[in-house]
């Protein structure tokens, strides 16, 4: 009987303590997510060596702090050397630079939001709230899109040591800029989402000043995904399931005596 105890309450520790391992860089739960288009997306040049940067928007609907960042994208040879496009309007290269050297400028920034009475058109980031420099993701092969066979890549990178602290109900943009200079005629862009939410994604081409991404069709958003910390709810579950086991080897090693 003192071994069953024992080990309900090592399994109901282990539960409660998913939230220390977690804050030492274990996934958590997804607190926003656009996940990309892998039929015919394409990838918006967002890069330091054009200069441009793209960012999209998303809403904090918990509070919770961002802890973690997903991200998809892609590289493309331009169509005329050194004439750098602004998304991959060329067939993708099948050489990219080598994917684990990649390092990136992620900021996240304030929402202006639209207003057309005064001339704001479109909503687009404000003022830079908070500013990763020169981060290293984990990098993986995602994928092809079906239709062009775009090579598709996926980031993650892991910010639980310096969180985004955010508000319930803000609407936040977060820019994710490529900083590899890399000699050789290949541009990197971030892949666009097959789900849309708010205004379209808008990017800053060559110091073009900030510029909605949509055409005729549909407004391009890009394909990301934030991370957080997991609910107390879902922690006490945990918890609730560990010392449910150790309630029924209980119940079973009575039943045997």
């Amino acid at each position: 009987m003192r071994s069953v105890f024992v080990i309900c309450v090592v399994l109901a520790v282990m539960a409660l303590t998913q939230s220390i391992v977690f804050a030492q860089g274990t996934p958590s739960q997804t607190k926003w997510q656009q996940l990309p288009d892998m039929k015919n997306g394409m990838q918006f040049s967002s890069e330091t060596k054009v200069p441009s940067i793209v960012a999209d928007d998303w809403l904090c609907v918990d509070g919770n702090p961002v802890i973690g960042i997903t991200w998809w994208g892609g590289y493309w040879i331009p169509t005329t050397p050194g004439n750098y496009s602004y998304y991959s309007d060329s067939l993708p290269t099948t050489n990219p630079p080598a994917a684990q050297a990649q390092t990136f400028n992620i900021t996240i920034w304030s929402d202006i939001p639209a207003d057309p009475a005064n001339g704001v058109y479109f909503s687009m980031p404000g003022q830079p709230l908070k500013t990763y420099i020169g981060v290293v993701p984990t990098v993986s092969y995602y994928g092809a899109t079906s239709q062009q066979g775009r090579l598709v890549y996926q980031y993650t990178l892991d910010i639980s040591k310096d969180p985004f602290l955010q508000e319930k109900g803000t609407i936040y943009w977060v820019s994710i800029v490529s900083t590899n200079l890399d000699a050789r005629n290949v541009q990197w862009g971030w892949h666009e989402s097959i789900n849309h939410w708010n205004d379209a994604a808008v990017q800053d081409f060559k110091g073009s000043g900030w510029y909605t991404l949509e055409n005729n069709l549909y407004k391009n958003d890009m394909a990301f995904e934030l991370r957080t910390i997991p609910e107390p709810s879902g922690l006490l579950a945990l918890a609730s399931g560990a010392i449910g086991i150790a309630g029924i080897l209980i119940r079973r090693r009575h039943l045997h005596l």
